[in-house]
């Protein structure tokens, strides 16, 4: 599956030293584009995301490109906000 910490722009990238473990890049997602695929990598390359708003500011992404991943799954294990709540 793609992976917000671990997918390439375009590259099908192997994993575990494996050929049947193939790790889907950022362009395999229907309606991401190559522009928001590459600014997604380079926000990554600057530091970790620590949330989807993190995500959407730092790359610059739109609400429907934030939709897309959404509902591919990446951004499951991704906090919403940076906003702690203490109840």
């Amino acid at each position: 599956p793609i992976d917000i910490e671990k997918s390439e722009s375009f590259i099908f990238k192997p994993e575990n030293n494996s050929k049947t473990d193939i790790r889907m890049p950022f362009s395999a997602l229907p309606g991401l584009g190559e522009n928001a695929a590459q600014k997604i990598i380079a926000a990554r390359e600057e530091e970790p995301f620590f949330s989807v708003d993190d995500l959407q500011t730092r790359a610059k992404l739109s609400k429907s490109i934030i939709e897309i991943l959404r509902r591919n799954g990446v951004l499951d294990n991704v906090s919403e906000t940076d906003q702690l709540s203490f109840f």
